[in-house]
């Protein structure tokens, strides 16, 4: 009898505990697998770096490891530079005709810096200024008024304080060899009053450049609401399209080396300027890329600083905005290809009824995109690039295969590949990607399943939504629009870890449990998705890219209809068009109730439209 008061107190209180710490760490799934492991009797790894190979020698001395990572660090940059063969063309070659607008450079006010100090990220982690960016934020009102005149000081002036262009990098092990420098990854921590300038700094150039439309409007990365999925989407589009109308399609995904690393600073600062950014700004952008310096922080241990003479800072706020004004007129190099970009991650595209003439097109227009990496002195990996010929998997493949060019060397083709985290085949049935986050999903169930009988259900379903909920809701709307029989294997496991929440028998019903809960099913994240992206496009809110997207059916007829507002739906001759959104986001939003569709905000719309799912579906 004792024994078991004692079990039975002893499962409530390590309950309470864990309840407490997943409470703790419900925002940070880097600190929710320590907690996991930690019940799973697993190590956590070790970040301390005990050993790396200097000139084939290993070595053990602390500081000798941290002088070594910065001098591979800041040396990557200028290796890959020197081995990128020369041009007949000039970058000047592939821009356009310069902006007649100029960039104009606004002072700050005490209250726009604290507006902006509240939207900075807060971590521990210090910078060169040692200085806890968790202790400065909320007593940034102390110092207000002299920030703020140092700050326009360096906005009207041009010039950047030294100390504002200081970073500390952290080397984070990615794969392989843990002694080889190579298969780490630099983190570079700024100072916090860096971050500031550069915030305010960010907010103008950004206005400015969204106010012109100076981006290309295939490029969704580091942009304010674009995704991930809007570029999928546009791949979809255009390779469905192609399928439907019976041609051949390929799409390259050309791999960079280090591209934000090696960004050449004068070419940046000339494409800055025929956009716009002269006089003063300009002089303020040279001045930031100018005598930048870092130090690397490895096992406690600070190396020295040493001189960055290429790329966008790392870590900071403007370099990912920079590298898109680097990148912006690689689309220009052909009118042929379709680029759909994604900050680096730059792909090309092209459709023919000719298996032959598209690969002759293909190989002409790509001595033209070879010609702009050469020119703006980028690294384009051959060794990585590869690329996929999609077609309907009906489709009769001609008996002499193709080839793809660059710069003499021929591309690999593949039937799959990675993209952003989806994985695209080459018949557009997203059976990899299923199979792969299938594996992910069950690996998952496991470990919550082995943790069920200590957690209490609040916790499991923190899991659920920490450890499940982001594979099969992430793009959920691309790939789960799909036959039933492909989504079988997800379907199954996603019940399963409801069983385990709900501590039901094996083979229960769900449907109760689902409602219970508040979780949407599989294919109801799907109605959800891309209702939502239909409100968005109805709204205006989605990027440039997707103007005139969809057809209101008023805008087609002339005469009187019964429902003018509606979207009209496309004719697709294969299921494979059909799946896509361009087809199936159109039928779905004209299904909807009037009264929901006209929900004013977004917020409001997804509650509404998750309860009208939930009931409908």
């Amino acid at each position: 009898m004792y024994r078991n008061r004692f079990k039975t107190i002893k499962n409530k209180i390590i309950q309470n505990y864990y309840t407490l710490e997943f409470a703790k760490s419900s925002n940070d799934i880097k600190k929710t697998w320590t907690i996991i492991k930690s019940l799973m009797g697993q190590k956590t790894s070790v970040t301390n770096i005990q050993s790396l190979t200097i000139n084939g020698v290993p070595n053990t001395d602390k500081s000798i490891i941290a002088e070594n990572f910065n001098d591979y660090f800041t040396g990557i940059a200028q290796n890959l530079s020197a081995k990128i063969p020369g041009s007949k063309k000039t970058c000047s070659d592939f821009m356009n005709y310069p902006l007649p607008n100029s960039f104009v450079v606004t002072p700050i006010t005490p209250q726009e810096l604290l507006e902006l100090n509240s939207t900075l990220k807060l971590t521990h982690s210090a910078g060169p200024d040692q200085l806890d960016p968790c202790i400065i934020s909320p007593n940034l009102s102390l110092i207000t008024d002299p920030l703020v005149d140092i700050i326009n000081c360096s906005l009207m002036t041009g010039m950047v304080p030294n100390g504002m262009k200081t970073s500390t990098v952290t080397p984070i092990f990615k794969q392989g060899i843990t002694t080889d420098p190579t298969n780490y990854r630099p983190i570079s921590v700024l100072a916090y009053f860096a971050k500031l300038l550069e915030k305010v700094m960010y907010q103008r150039l950004n206005n400015y450049i969204n106010k012109m439309n100076i981006l290309y409007p295939y490029q969704h990365g580091f942009r304010s609401g674009h995704s991930t999925s809007m570029s999928v989407i546009n791949i979809q589009d255009k390779i469905s399209h192609a399928i439907d109308k019976n041609e051949f399609s390929i799409g390259i995904f050309l791999d960079l080396s280090k591209a934000f690393d090696t960004v050449d600073h004068n070419i940046l600062l000339k494409k800055l300027e025929n956009y716009g950014v002269r006089g003063i700004p300009l002089s303020w952008f040279k001045d930031y890329l100018t005598n930048r310096m870092q130090q690397v922080k490895c096992n406690g241990i600070f190396s020295s600083f040493k001189s960055i003479k290429f790329g966008v800072p790392q870590g900071s706020l403007l370099g990912p905005l920079l590298f898109l004004i680097y990148i912006n007129d690689l689309p220009n190099t052909s009118s042929v290809l379709q680029f759909i970009l994604f900050a680096d991650d730059s792909n090309v595209f092209i459709s023919h009824n000719s298996y032959e003439n598209m690969y002759q097109l293909l190989n002409n227009e790509l001595e033209l995109v070879s010609d702009w990496f050469k020119a703006n002195k980028l690294s384009l990996n051959l060794l990585k690039t590869n690329y996929i010929l999609f077609s309907s998997h009906r489709k009769l493949q001609p008996s002499h295969q193709g080839s793809v060019l660059i710069d003499g060397t021929v591309i690999p083709q593949v039937k799959s590949v990675k993209f952003l985290g989806i994985y695209i085949d080459q018949h557009i049935t997203w059976n990899d990607h299923i199979d792969h986050i299938s594996l992910k999903i069950a690996k998952n169930v496991g470990i919550i399943s082995r943790l069920a009988h200590i957690l209490p259900t609040s916790i499991l379903l923190t899991l659920y939504y920490s450890l499940i909920y982001p594979y099969l809701t992430y793009c959920n709307m691309i790939w789960a629009s799909n036959y039933p029989s492909r989504l079988n294997r997800i379907i199954i496991l996603q019940k399963r870890i409801i069983r385990i929440i709900r501590r039901l028998p094996y083979n229960s019903h769900t449907d109760q449990a689902f409602a219970y809960l508040g979780i949407l099913k599989l294919h109801q994240i799907k109605l959800m998705q891309t209702a939502e992206f239909m409100y968005r496009y109805t709204k205006r809110e989605l990027p440039n890219a997707f103007d005139n997207y969809f057809d209101l059916v008023m805008d087609i007829h002339s005469y009187h209809i019964r429902n003018p507002a509606q979207y009209r739906g496309e004719f697709a001759r294969t299921n494979t068009r059909s799946f896509a959104i361009k087809i199936a986001g159109p039928s779905l939003w004209n299904s909807l109730p009037q009264v929901l569709r006209d929900i004013p905000s977004r917020p409001h719309f997804k509650r509404e439209l998750k309860i009208y799912i939930m009931k409908q579906y």
